[in-house]
């Protein structure tokens, strides 16, 4: 970091490099805001997801300029699911075809593509460096505390902090936003190559108490993730390999089949508890973004797509807070503006996402839907288009959808 022991001032400060991290510094330098961004980590690095990316997340790509980078990479391309029942009924629903693809790929390779994309733009990221805690100036987020790479001090002054920092949130949790959700679920995720089976489609596979995720990375590689409620994952401690050899084989008979000649090309990755939330995701001064502004089961493997459109929408009322005068309110009302926003663009998908989990949540339930929705495709695609954003949820959820899933 360049002169990281004195004390800095920015336009913003994003603590956090991760999807919604680094696409909100790109779209606030594209403006010509002074933004840096910090991340205790050093990219390329690891993160533990389900590594499906909606097709509604290339414009964002397209602003930011990482969409060339990332086509680069070769995604494999997603153009729908297909979800499996306790019983073993089986649907697909398919995207709509003049839409792109939707893709796959390893979160390894995505954030550092978005990384590079934000830099090129002109923000100033620094790895290494641990935010420890939020500056504070007549109430308001006036910057961060951090330790740098050698372990120096650091006191950095802003006029927005964006908390693009996670689940464990340091700005959320500075901002007592932060707190814990009853939903208490795990997951597990291995990588796997010569799986059998993968086509343009990613995979749900639902029992009783959990389910089982795959992206295809390729015509061979697999991302193979399943979530399970917490009181499931008591013997996990100690040896999270066996354990999600073992719950594959004995939960999710289908897909470890797929996986007989396959190879685990490295050790299994545990994440949880999956589900908290935020009591808001604005503050006088500081903004949240991502999964530090809430974290949910992820059943539809929307949550960079989601981190991607935060990022918008906080972008655009950051921007609209630094054009006011320096502590004039009209700031604070920008930013609060965001969190309308964002409930706005969310609160309909949100509760899409809780009736669909219920309705296969349940074995009965669930393959009841299964089965009617592999007789109705237009019903299997109209569910994945609210999946992928293309079908507004608003305009779907109600009773007729319910009678439309369960009726005989």
């Amino acid at each position: 970091m360049s002169g990281p022991h004195r004390s800095l001032r920015r336009d913003v400060i994003v603590v956090g490099a991760g999807p919604a991290g680094a696409s909100v510094a790109a779209l606030l330098a594209l403006q010509g805001r002074d933004v840096l961004v910090l991340d205790r980590a050093r990219f390329p690095r690891d993160k533990t997801c389900g590594e499906a990316v909606s097709p509604r997340a290339w414009p964002v790509l397209e602003t930011i300029g990482a969409a060339p980078w990332i086509r680069a990479e070769g995604p494999h391309p997603l153009r729908g699911m297909i979800l499996t029942s306790s019983d073993g009924t089986r649907f697909a629903g398919r995207y709509p075809q003049e839409q792109l693809p939707g893709f796959a790929l390893r979160r390894l390779v995505l954030d550092a593509a978005l990384v590079r994309a934000a830099r090129a733009r002109g923000a100033c990221v620094h790895e290494g460096v641990r935010v420890t805690g939020l500056l504070r100036e007549e109430g308001r987020a006036a910057g961060v505390e951090a330790v740098g790479p050698d372990g120096e001090p650091l006191r950095i002054e802003a006029r927005v902090v964006v908390g693009a920092d996670g689940r464990q949130s340091v700005v959320a949790r500075d901002l007592r936003l932060r707190r814990s959700h009853r939903m208490r679920r795990f997951a597990v995720r291995g990588h796997w190559d010569g799986m059998q089976g993968l086509v343009d489609s990613g995979e749900m596979h639902v029992v009783p108490g959990g389910y089982c995720g795959i992206a295809p990375l390729s015509a061979t590689l697999a991302n193979v993730a399943f979530v399970l409620d917490r009181r499931e994952m008591g013997t996990a401690a100690g040896d999270v390999r066996g354990f999600y050899l073992q719950e594959l084989q004995a939960r999710f008979p289908r897909v470890a089949e797929r996986l007989a000649g396959a190879r685990l090309v490295e050790p299994p990755r545990a994440i949880g508890p999956l589900a908290v939330t935020a009591r808001g995701v604005s503050a006088p001064g500081a903004v949240l973004v991502g999964d530090a502004a809430g974290f949910y089961d992820p059943f539809t493997g929307e949550g960079v797509t989601l981190a991607l459109r935060s990022a918008e929408l906080a972008a655009e009322a950051i921007d609209a807070a630094l054009a006011t005068a320096p502590g004039h309110a009209g700031a604070d009302r920008a930013l609060l503006g965001y969190a309308r926003a964002r409930h706005d663009a969310t609160r309909d998908k949100f509760r899409f996402n809780r009736l669909l989990q219920v309705a296969v949540g349940w074995p009965d339930a669930g393959n009841v839907v299964a089965r009617q929705l592999a007789r109705r495709p237009d019903l299997a695609d109209r569910l994945v288009g609210i999946a992928g954003d293309f079908v507004p949820a608003r305009d779907t959820l109600g009773p007729r959808l319910l009678w439309d899933l369960l009726r005989p």
